[in-house]
């Protein structure tokens, strides 16, 4: 028996689910050797097989083949990637060299063999052995024409290749084009992938092009197919017959508050104060589910979309505008249909009684958060003069807003992360003109506690019924994050709890208020969030750590959020008392299942795309400022260099060779670069100086130099 052939039965044998683990002479009982030759020939493949991790030799002296596991493949711009496991068995994500990358590419869902298992020194290895959905049906790139044919140059540098385009898949675009590539063929050699071109965007600068670039590179749908537009353009007004099975509230004092360019108000508010003293909130959604009937050509499409995506300037909506900015927007003066949570709340902010109903309602104006501020400050003017008929609510639901939360989240513990949001103003041609913080006013706050409470409640329904829900959970911070965060509190003489523990809600508070005014108090709040795991969606309620809530989902934005929609759909089945039996139950809890993943999937997109277009547009609005000087903060520390975060969020590099007074070494448990020979430490929320020397606005890239002063400075 040669080699080859050796070899080849061993794997058959071990690839066996009847004989996945046998020791050296069951192999070769398996396959008859009983000669020394044959054995030692057997022992010295086996040896070979196991050094070159194709095979692996357990602790029994029994051989088996590298587990396998399923995950997506995320791939870095060097070449290498990690698979993150679907399975919840497997800590932490494999790294893959080029070598093991098989031919797959950057989001691809792949099947991993376990070469190398994790230790306390490098992670997980493992080698591609199965691609079972490619990530990326489509790329975006420049379009550059050759001689005979042409290429595309992905704006992903994930890829790492060029697609090949055939002439007669040209399909009208000419050289330098911005263009979206559908991929033909994935080659599993070293050759290019094979594409045809299905869109041109247009000439990189012109308008929308790098923002619809970013949003196409995630194969985002932005054009709503016909079907879908008709249906939604066939809602032409209120169905009044709906009135006599609602909750009618159109003689109440309801209102919205927006920021000033909104189209879409999903959310209204009431307030009134009860002979009790207790108050009596009601906040009213738009009922959305009273149109987008499930498996509609609507709900089919606002399922697939998931969520609103707000980039910068550029909105691709869920719902098609004819829809979600007319009769599913609660305007002013026009009877519309809502869901509405009516919530009986005591002094010290608790729920004592709630009613969760169909209504609906008549709004009495339409407020922005500007004008509500400014007139909460005391501003009268032409801008206010429409809020003096509503003085007394509003001061009312300042009041309750700020005991819900002061005295009912801050004391069961919910962490506020208060970060400041950048706001990126843009001119006619799409050019950013400012970058500047996004202010939260008092009529934001309260906007938010009053749709934070709906939510609890809502949930706190739903979880009693035997209906599969969808929620929204927040599990506990990460073990390992929080091992390392707590090693860097240390140099800082900061303590986080009990060390080994997980952190109570508690902890991040007094955390967050010991570090309130401290230089590093951004970065120790970042990094503080960072030890938090994401939120998420799923079918069963787990609660939320951050909020400290044992109940919670998503109700109040059934516009721009599909989970909502789901929520709104069971509550009419639970008004309406429908009985399921035990076979439609589970049809449900396995729609809801599946809907909750791809929602989680569709948050995480859009999420991204908003964060890359913020990106571009800081770039881009930088890139007029070269040479000029800047105060900033460090905000991240690596061996490669530190980055700097400017007061407007802005951030850029200064890279380790651009350090030209010391030879810096990173010290990663203090998050810090140390100088060698002069002993100078650059850390974690040090205040620095820097002059911006460089911006790549395709990379979305931003240069720092530290600042050097003038002998006259």
């Amino acid at each position: 028996m040669s080699n080859r052939v050796l070899k080849e039965k061993i794997f058959e044998l071990l690839n066996n689910p009847e004989t996945p683990k046998l020791s050296k002479k069951e192999i070769a009982d398996y396959l008859g050797l009983k000669g020394k030759k044959d054995k030692r020939r057997l022992k010295e493949l086996l040896f070979r097989l196991k050094i070159n991790d194709i095979i692996v030799k357990n602790e029994d002296n029994t051989y088996s083949m590298p587990p396998k596991l399923k995950g997506q493949l995320l791939a870095n711009t060097r070449g290498f990637g990690f698979v993150r496991p679907e399975e919840d068995i497997f800590e932490g994500d494999i790294f893959v060299s080029p070598n093991n990358l098989n031919g797959a590419y950057d989001k691809d869902e792949v099947i991993v063999e376990i070469i190398r298992n994790a230790n306390e020194n490098h992670r997980a290895e493992g080698r591609i052995v199965d691609i079972l959905k490619r990530g990326q049906e489509k790329v975006v790139g420049i379009f550059e024409e050759t001689k005979k044919n042409g290429f595309v140059i992905v704006d992903n540098d994930k890829l790492n290749k060029d697609v090949y385009i055939k002439r007669d898949n040209f399909n009208g675009a000419q050289n330098g084009d911005k263009v979206v590539v559908e991929i033909t063929e994935w080659p599993q050699n070293h050759l290019n992938p094979e594409g045809k071109i299905v869109e041109v965007l247009g000439k990189p600068g012109e308008r929308w092009v790098d923002i619809m670039s970013i949003i196409k590179g995630y194969d985002v749908p932005t054009e709503f197919p016909e079907e879908v537009l008709e249906q939604a353009e066939s809602f032409k007004e209120v169905n009044k017959d709906e009135y006599k099975n609602r909750l009618d509230l159109r003689d109440e004092t309801i209102f919205t508050i927006d920021g000033d360019t909104a189209k879409d108000f999903d959310d209204a508010i009431s307030i009134e104060k009860l002979e009790n003293g207790n108050y009596k909130l009601g906040v009213h959604i738009a009922d959305v589910s009273n149109y987008v009937q499930a498996e509609s050509p609507l709900d089919i499409e606002a399922q697939n979309r998931g969520t609103s995506i707000y980039a910068v300037d550029k909105v691709v909506p869920m719902l098609p505008e004819a829809l979600s900015n007319n009769l599913c927007s609660l305007v002013p003066d026009q009877d519309r249909l809502t869901y509405s949570c009516i919530m009986e709340v005591s002094p010290k902010g608790e729920v004592l009684d709630y009613d969760i109903k169909k209504s609906v309602i008549h709004s009495k104006a339409r407020m922005t958060y500007n004008s509500v501020n400014d007139f909460l400050n005391g501003v009268e003017d032409e801008t206010t003069e429409y809020l003096k008929p509503f003085k007394k609510d509003l001061n009312m639901m300042v009041e309750l807003a700020d005991i819900l939360r002061n005295d009912r989240r801050k004391e069961r513990g919910s962490i506020d992360f208060d970060f400041e949001e950048a706001y990126i103003e843009v001119d006619d041609n799409g050019k950013p003109t400012d970058v500047k913080l996004r202010e939260r006013g008092v009529s934001e706050k309260l906007i938010e506690e009053f749709m934070l409470l709906a939510n609890e409640t809502v949930a706190e329904y739903t979880s009693k019924s035997p209906l599969t829900f969808m929620y929204r959970n927040h599990p506990h911070p990460d073990m390992e994050k929080l091992k390392d965060f707590r090693k860097f509190l240390g140099t800082l003489g900061l303590q986080f709890g009990k060390p080994g523990t997980v952190p109570t809600n508690q902890d991040y508070q007094d955390l967050l208020k010991d570090i309130k005014g401290k230089p590093y108090e951004n970065t120790i709040t970042l990094l503080a969030l960072r030890t938090m795991q994401q939120a998420l969606y799923e079918a069963e309620n787990k609660g939320h750590y951050a909020l400290g809530a044992e109940n919670y989902t998503h109700f109040t934005s059934p516009i721009r959020r599909y989970p909502d929609l789901t929520v709104h759909r069971n509550l009419t089945m639970l008004e309406n008392q429908d009985k399921l039996d035990e076979k439609e139950l589970k049809k449900l809890e396995n729609k809801i299942v599946k809907q909750a993943k791809h929602s989680s999937e569709t948050e995480r997109t859009a999420v991204e795309i908003e964060r890359e277009v913020q990106k571009l547009k800081k770039a881009e609005y930088m890139k007029d400022h070269i040479g000029e000087k800047f105060s900033g903060t460090v905000s991240g520390v690596t061996g490669f260099g530190l980055f700097v975060e400017l007061p407007n969020t802005v951030e850029g590099l200064i890279k380790i060779s651009d350090l030209g007074d010391d030879y810096y070494y990173f010290d990663e448990e203090k998050h810090s670069l140390i100088g060698e020979n002069y002993g100078r430490i650059y850390t974690l929320g040090n205040p620095i100086d820097v002059v911006l020397n460089s911006v790549d606005v395709d990379a979305h890239q931003i240069d720092f130099l530290p600042y050097v002063p003038r002998n006259n400075e």
